[in-house]
């Protein structure tokens, strides 16, 4: 696994550069307009989705949903936003295919969550039913 990693660290520019002379040689200063758009479209999605992480994971707490799932799709989507700043057609055919996953929360194991969800509703339980007090009263007359 290790050694693919390093054949594709290696490969990835040369394959880029490759693209550059092959489908520049055919659309010309098109594809250089099209290599500035989605250069400012990955610093925009990276940008907005940064300013609006705090705000999600406020809300995915207040919810009381687990903020792994949020964590991840905001990971998903600041890796596409790299590599569309990452000039060429390869690593933008990536980019499209990961914003094209799903996201799935069968994937991650929220079992540590849903236990402290769980202690949670149980102090909150045992606080709510000790507050109210039933039982029967009879107003006497103090004579």
């Amino acid at each position: 696994m290790k050694l693919f990693g390093i054949w594709a660290i290696i490969l990835i520019p040369f394959i880029e550069i490759w693209g550059y002379f092959k489908i520049g040689s055919l659309y010309g200063w098109w594809y250089m307009f099209y290599i500035f758009i989605v250069g400012i479209l990955g610093w925009r999605m990276i940008k907005e989705e940064k300013a609006n992480m705090i705000s999600r994971m406020m809300g995915a707490i207040g919810n009381q949903s687990s903020p792994i799932q949020m964590i991840l799709g905001a990971a998903k989507n600041m890796i596409a936003g790299g590599l569309f700043l990452f000039p060429g057609v390869f690593t933008d055919f990536v980019a499209v295919t990961i914003l094209l996953i799903p996201g799935s929360k069968k994937n991650i194991d929220n079992s540590m969550f849903e236990e402290m969800e769980r202690k949670f509703n149980e102090s909150k339980k045992t606080k709510d039913d000790d507050s109210v007090i039933e039982g029967e009263y009879k107003k006497e007359d103090d004579k």
